[in-house]
């Protein structure tokens, strides 16, 4: 049976309302493996004719939050990251991507300087979705061209984030933008 877009996001609305907290998010995730299984959702957003890029296809007018359709085009690596105050949640369309999960050692008193060590990594395939709540520091491997869905608790461009150097020891604030 198909499973839309318009589907998932009355879903992720009702889980929303029911509970906004960590909960309830993953249940939205298990919502968005649904999606992602989908080939008329997948052809309409994620499909081969796709530039690379994000796209957002739906902004919650209610709760705020962001569905993103990603192609990636080729391998790429992204640094360590956090969404701030925000959770988000990816769900992987096409292929797979190596998540790296950080751990933050220092108590964060020194502007500009962070400790990170590797918490857990694991692979996110095709099919599958995972939450990261506020302040996870995590990283993506894509070893190979993907297509994935971004769930996001807001508008990360209005949201302050951060990006993390390991080899370096240092920390980047995100502003956002105005």
């Amino acid at each position: 049976m198909a499973y839309s877009l318009e589907d998932f996001c009355a879903d992720a609305r009702s889980e929303l309302k029911r509970d906004s907290g960590p909960e309830g998010r993953e249940r939205i995730a298990r919502h968005l493996e649904k999606l992602l299984v989908d080939k008329d959702f997948v052809a309409a957003h994620l499909g081969p004719e796709k530039r690379s890029g994000a796209e957002t296809i739906y902004t919650d007018p209610d709760f705020d939050f962001r569905v993103m359709a990603h192609t990636n085009r080729g391998a790429s690596n992204n640094t360590p990251h956090c969404h701030g105050p925000s959770w988000v949640i990816y769900g992987m369309a096409m292929n797979h991507v190596e998540m790296t999960e950080w751990k933050r050692e220092d108590d964060g008193s020194v502007d500009g300087h962070a400790d990170l060590s590797v918490d857990k990594i694991y692979v996110l395939n095709e099919g599958e979705a995972h939450v990261y709540n506020e302040g996870v520091i995590h990283s993506l491997n894509r070893p190979l061209e993907t297509r994935l869905v971004r769930v996001t608790g807001c508008d990360l461009d209005k949201t302050l984030r951060y990006r993390y150097d390991p080899e370096n020891n240092a920390v980047k604030v995100l502003e956002p933008v105005k």
